[in-house]
């Protein structure tokens, strides 16, 4: 058995020789003989082992074997091929060599294969019902020819409840022209998951309508073409003109579906109307009467001069607004005060809980810090009695009037207490 595969192989191989000529061709050889070769291999596994005297070993008493053994013994082998022949069936198709075996149909129109076309193919998915396969390449078409006893309805519109009775051609009809429709099973319907409009190919036995079924959906939906009539305004002939307008039958079957888009018109341009200037109404603008203190004037306060002059040595907390902690530093250098500036985080603000026995006043902006933090450092303050003011402006001038504030509370406190 082996020899004979092996002959077979040098034959196919001193074939195909004699044909290289280019690189191309050389790629294309190295190919075929790297499938000769699994052939080979394939072959020599399936093959009976014989003893060294060249005969086959008796067979020995043995225990009955498994179950699973049984169906392996039973299973059929068959002959490994480098080529297989192509049978289209109903749905889909199947190879002539390989029992047993199925190519989808989604294979089949991805290759356009036709019966009777040889191919070589691998092993996609194996149980005990079939083997599915997928395609690598076609190798020979000398053999192919149309299934006449295959009928094939292409693009088949899908109507309400499944109902198909045209196509895009025009309506449904038999062999002998005979109009029909077609009941899309529920089974269909689910499977392919149809919705009105969509198109399907149908597929049937030449002289036996009740295998009719759906074998391929396509991914696009129809949609009728829309055809408009002519404009009367397009018939009537231009004043003065001789020559008559020869309508061809190309030109009638044109349904002016352009003809308003394609239509010039002209541009009329507006005439420029003067601009007219709205004069500015005079009007007293009234003083802001948002302060950071009931009833005081925000300008009574901005002309009032700051004096942080007794408030040297004591240490003052702002917690929020950092983008702005350079400009308070440089301020509060000046007048020897101790500043410490805490970011608006709940993170940052926790370090008040090691600040707040040595701190004097604390200053919370409320714009600039999360709920958090302000909780926070309303608590460490209370706790060790510390004068502190929420702000709601990030002002500069009141944040010191709020800060210059805290600290006038703060040294009250220490002469009420007598600590220094």
């Amino acid at each position: 058995m082996m020899q004979q595969i092996m002959e077979r192989a040098k034959d196919l191989v001193a074939s195909k020789l004699q044909i290289v000529e280019t690189a191309e061709d050389w790629e294309l050889l190295l190919e075929e003989i790297r499938g000769i070769d699994e052939w080979i291999q394939l072959s020599r596994y399936y093959t009976p082992r014989k003893n060294q005297s060249g005969l086959v070993e008796p067979v020995k008493d043995e225990p009955a074997p498994l179950l699973s053994q049984k169906r392996e013994v039973a299973e059929p082998t068959f002959e490994q091929r480098y080529a297989y022949t192509f049978v289209r069936e109903l749905k889909g198709g199947s190879l002539r060599e390989w029992p047993n075996s199925h190519i989808s149909e989604k294979e089949i129109r991805q290759w356009n294969l036709e019966h009777g076309m040889e191919v070589r193919v691998q092993i996609s998915h194996q149980d005990h019902r079939r083997t599915s396969l997928e395609v690598l390449a076609v190798i020979a078409t000398d053999q192919m020819k149309t299934l006449e006893e295959r009928i094939v309805f292409e693009k088949c519109i899908v109507k309400n409840h499944g109902i198909i009775e045209s196509t895009v051609e025009g309506p449904l009809k038999d062999e002998t022209g005979k109009p029909f429709y077609y009941a899309t099973p529920v089974e269909d319907m689910r499977f392919f998951q149809l919705k009105e409009g969509q198109l399907v190919d149908l597929v049937m036995w030449k002289g036996h309508p009740e295998t009719l079924t759906i074998v391929w959906k396509y991914a696009f939906q129809y949609e009728e073409p829309i055809v408009q009539p002519l404009s009367s305004s397009q018939d009537t002939k231009r004043a003065g003109s001789t020559t008559e307008v020869i309508m061809t039958p190309e030109s009638k079957k044109s349904t002016g579906r352009y003809a308003k888009q394609m239509k010039r018109k002209p541009n009329i341009k507006k005439a420029r109307q003067v601009r007219q200037i709205r004069e500015k109404k005079q009007q007293s603008i009234a003083p802001l009467v948002t302060t950071s203190l009931p009833g005081q004037p925000i300008d009574f306060i901005d002309k009032k001069p700051l004096d942080f002059a007794s408030f040297e040595g004591m240490r003052l907390v702002i917690v929020g607004n950092e983008q702005q902690a350079p400009v308070y530093r440089t301020f509060f250098a000046e007048t020897g005060i101790e500043l410490i500036h805490l970011a608006g985080d709940a993170q940052s603000a926790k370090k008040i809980a090691s600040l707040a026995k040595k701190t004097d006043a604390i200053v919370v902006i409320t714009s600039r810090v999360s709920h958090a933090a302000s909780a926070h450092v309303i608590a460490q303050a209370k706790k060790y009695n510390i004068p502190f003011a929420m702000e709601r402006l990030d002002g500069r001038r009141s944040l010191y009037t709020a800060c210059q504030r805290q600290l006038e509370k703060a040294r009250l406190n220490r002469l009420k207490t007598g600590k220094s």
